[in-house]
């Protein structure tokens, strides 16, 4: 089994099992919604988990270019947040809830998708090995602007992983997180996936 193989067999059954009929199984006002003050929504899960997927694997694995800084979509998603919402405040959230187009989110979804699937179709091993330094995770979460300000931490926090650590990271272990929360949330909302 190559690299390639081993990402796609998780990353298939995220997107085609797990995440895979959402969209259309949760009312729109209950994926705004958040069921208490300390939980995010499902809005929210959706955008960050994509926003992570696409700078973790476009900056910090190739180096390439987000799909996000492509296609207008900050414009298109009615929002004005370039980070990732890591550090957002609730009050945030509830802006982002309120503003956010979330057809336009399905659609940046899907487009994030279809570029990791292009990402892992061009991976070798040997690219998975080079570290990720001080001065490179600076200028991508700082002036970039990838990491909230309240959230700069990060860039301790990824020092020394490699590109591979970043990309079972970013593209397979952060997002299933957020899948388990969204089933919590869903539930808290009374959601029924039968």
């Amino acid at each position: 089994m190559d690299i390639q193989q081993l990402f796609l067999q998780r990353y298939d059954v995220l997107y085609g099992f797990w995440l895979g009929d959402l969209w259309e199984l949760v009312p729109e006002a209950l994926m705004r919604a958040r069921p208490h003050e300390r939980v995010n929504s499902i809005a929210w899960n959706l955008w960050h988990l994509t926003r992570v997927e696409d700078a973790g694997l476009n900056r910090f694995v190739t180096n390439g270019v987000q799909v996000f800084d492509e296609g207008e979509w900050a414009k298109r998603l009615k929002i004005s947040w370039r980070h990732h919402g890591s550090g957002m405040s609730f009050a945030e959230v509830d802006e982002l809830d309120r503003l956010i187009d979330l057809g336009a989110l399905q659609a940046y979804s899907a487009a994030v998708q279809a570029r990791t699937r292009e990402i892992i179709s061009r991976l070798r091993m040997e690219d998975l090995d080079a570290v990720m330094e001080r001065d490179y995770l600076r200028a991508l979460l700082l002036d970039e602007g990838l990491a909230h300000p309240s959230a700069m931490g990060l860039v301790d926090n990824y020092l020394g992983w490699t590109r591979g650590k970043c990309l079972m990271n970013f593209g397979l272990t952060h997002p299933y997180q957020h899948v388990g929360e969204i089933g919590v949330i869903a539930t808290l909302l009374g959601v029924n996936f039968d």
